[in-house]
């Protein structure tokens, strides 16, 4: 067929996201069309994580994390792809466990094919139940983000350096604190006053608001910890 529509497990689409998906490709002349990846539940640890994701806090300023208005974009959620412009790219890349709609993308945008934003676009995310799980999902991002960066050097950019810079600097705040200086721990004070602060703003409820620090740093260190180690032998050429 000649348009290609991704929709992931965890996804829920309206009766009517494919049919406005393939009006904007056409219309947009567009190689790659989508919307907002909405995370969203109403229990629990899995809501807090939901509105983490949701947050500029939490996954940085991308569109089709906390929205904004229609127009051109370096990456959407899921995609409606034109199957002929994918072909030109090369294909989807097996070979990419995470982050293989960005490596796609970026290969679209090489070939000079726009890649399209929509807020109408908008798909009910249902995030991970556990800190364990989503340390888990983190981690993997954070490890196949490296691998982009070692395959498209030109790529890197503060939003992906942010979490493991700042996983360096607490940890090196916490190891000269005990080995130096107490003054040393400053640094990862303001860290956590900054995700308290922010967990303020950013949770619905009273229980939301204890336990999105702990959401935020989960998915923060997880990310950074994951980038820093992944091995170059994760990626077969």
């Amino acid at each position: 067929y000649e348009i290609i529509c991704r929709i992931d497990g965890h996804s829920e689409i309206s009766n009517n996201y494919v049919k406005t998906a393939v009006e904007i490709l056409q219309q947009k002349n567009a190689v790659n069309v989508g919307g907002l990846m909405h995370a969203d539940s109403n229990t629990g640890l899995q809501r807090v994580i939901a509105q983490a994701m949701r947050s500029k806090l939490g996954v940085g300023s991308s569109k089709f994390h906390t929205g904004g208005s229609a127009g051109e974009s370096d990456t959407v959620y899921l995609g409606t792809y034109k199957k002929s412009a994918v072909l030109a790219a090369g294909g989807f890349d097996e070979r990419y466990i995470r982050a293989q709609d960005w490596e796609l993308n970026y290969r679209l945008r090489k070939n000079d094919g726009l890649i399209w934003f929509d807020p109408r676009l908008q798909v009910t995310y249902r995030p991970r139940r556990t800190f364990k799980k989503l340390a888990r999902q983190y981690f993997q991002y954070g490890r196949w983000r490296r691998v982009i960066s070692r395959q498209h050097k030109n790529t890197v950019n503060f939003r992906y350096l942010a979490p493991p810079i700042a996983v360096i600097i607490n940890l090196l705040s916490i190891f000269f604190t005990f080995t130096i200086n107490p003054m040393f721990i400053a640094p990862f004070l303001t860290y956590f006053s900054i995700l308290i602060i922010g967990s303020l703003f950013i949770g619905r409820k009273v229980s939301d608001k204890l336990l999105m620090p702990f959401v935020l740093a989960t998915m923060h260190f997880s990310w950074g910890i994951g980038f820093l180690t992944s091995p170059k032998k994760l990626f077969k050429n």
